[in-house]
C-alpha cells in the first residue's frame, strides 16, 4: 500500500468509521443501489468496478449479509441525476467521470483543468497521496467521498466530419461535451463551438447530426457503439477520464462498523485492480475500433499550440473552484507551479 493511500486509519481519525447501532433486525441484509450511465459488457469498466466491489463484499460479509444491485445504462437517469440521488439517499452508490461531479463538489474541478495529468501514473500518484484531502472537501461541499478512483485513459475526440490532424481541422466540428464549464472553456479556447449535453443523450445526437463529435475514452467509444456514428479518432492528451465511486457519508456512517470497513476496504482494493486492467481495456477497444472502421487520426502534429492554449484558462476558472487546496496539492505532488 503506498503511502498515502485512502486507508482505515485516516477514517477513523476523520471520525468517518464509529460504532453505529446495530439495525433493528442484526440479520437484515444490505442492498447497496449502484448506479451507473453505461452498458455492461465485458469491455466495460464501470461494470467490472460493481462486479468487483460485489464480489469483495460477499466475501468480506457473506452473501446473506450484503449485495449490490446495479442500475446500468442510465436506467435511474444521467450521471448527475445519480449523484443527487446519492447525496438524498435515493442510492447509495453511484461511479461517474469527475466532470460530472465537480458540478456539485467543485474542489473536485482539479481533476477538469486540461493537461493537469501526463500520464495515468501522474493522476494515480495524486490521488494516492492525496485522498483525505479530497474527500474532505467532498465531504464539505456535498456530503460524499470516494471510496474508489478509477481512470479509463485519456479522452480522445471523434468525429463523422473529418480527420482532424491539427488544431485548425477541428474549427469546423461541432462538439459535444459534457455541461462542464472548464471543458467548454476548453473547446472555445481551441476555436471551436462545443455543445453540452448529458452523456445519455450523446448517441442520439450523433446520429440525428445535432453534434459532429464527441470526446471520450477509447473503452467508452467503444462500449457506446459511437464508431456506428463516428468514423475519425484524434489524440490529444489534454484531460485524463478519471472517476469516483461516490457515497453518502450519512448512510456510510448509519452502518455498522465493520460494515463501513468492508466497504472500505474493498473500494481501495477495486482502486487497486483497476488499474491493473487499464492497459488490457485500452489495447483491446483500439483494436475493436480499427475492426469497426475507424480512422485513427494520431496524435495532433500541433499538440504544444492545443496544450498552451487550453492550459491558459486555468486561472479563470479558479474562481468556480473556490477551494484550490486540492490542485495546490496536485501541483505539490507533480513538483509543478500552479498557472497564474
Amino acid at each position: 500500500m503506498r503511502k498515502g493511500l485512502f486507508t482505515l486509519l485516516s477514517l477513523v481519525c476523520a471520525g468517518l468509521i464509529w460504532a453505529a447501532p446495530a439495525p433493528a433486525n442484526a440479520a437484515d441484509k444490505i442492498v447497496i443501489r449502484f448506479a451507473h450511465s453505461n452498458t455492461p459488457s465485458d469491455m466495460d469498466p464501470y461494470h467490472a468496478l460493481v462486479t468487483k466491489m460485489n464480489d469483495k463484499l460477499v466475501k468480506k460479509l457473506g452473501a446473506d449479509r450484503i449485495e449490490i444491485q446495479e442500475f446500468p445504462a442510465g436506467q435511474i437517469g444521467s450521471e448527475e441525476r445519480s449523484f443527487q440521488d446519492v447525496q438524498q439517499g435515493i442510492l447509495q452508490m453511484t461511479v461517474l467521470a469527475v466532470n460530472n461531479a465537480s458540478i456539485f463538489a467543485p474542489s473536485l474541478g482539479a481533476f477538469d483543468l486540461p493537461y493537469i495529468f501526463k500520464s495515468v501514473k501522474e493522476f494515480d500518484d495524486c490521488v494516492d497521496q492525496n485522498w483525505d484531502l479530497i474527500n474532505k472537501r467532498m465531504e464539505a461541499e456535498s456530503g460524499t467521498i470516494a471510496i474508489a478512483w478509477h481512470s479509463q485513459g485519456f479522452r480522445f475526440i471523434t468525429n463523422s466530419k473529418q480527420p482532424v490532424a491539427k488544431l485548425a481541422d477541428l474549427a469546423p466540428v461541432k462538439i459535444r461535451t459534457p455541461n462542464n464549464p472548464i471543458m467548454i472553456g476548453v473547446y472555445r479556447a481551441w476555436g471551436t463551438d462545443p455543445v453540452p449535453m448529458a452523456m445519455d443523450e450523446t448517441f442520439n445526437a450523433l446520429q440525428q447530426k445535432v453534434v459532429d463529435g464527441q470526446d471520450n475514452p477509447l473503452v467508452s467509444i467503444a462500449t457506446n457503439r459511437f464508431y456506428e456514428v463516428q468514423k475519425y479518432i484524434t489524440e490529444p492528451h489534454y484531460k485524463l477520464w478519471t472517476g469516483p465511486v461516490v457515497v453518502n457519508v450519512d448512510w456510510l456512517r448509519s452502518l455498522p462498523a465493520d460494515v463501513q470497513q468492508a466497504i472500505i476496504e474493498a473500494g481501495h482494493e477495486t482502486t487497486v485492480e483497476m488499474r491493473a486492467l487499464l492497459d488490457k481495456q485500452e489495447s483491446a477497444s483500439r483494436e475493436f475500433l480499427k475492426e469497426k472502421g475507424m480512422v485513427f487520426c494520431g496524435v495532433p502534429t500541433d499538440e504544444d499550440e492545443w496544450m498552451k492554449r487550453a492550459v491558459s484558462i486555468w486561472p479563470q476558472f479558479y474562481p468556480q473552484i473556490k477551494n484550490l487546496e486540492i490542485v495546490e496539492a496536485f501541483m505539490k505532488t507533480l513538483g509543478r507551479q500552479l498557472p497564474r
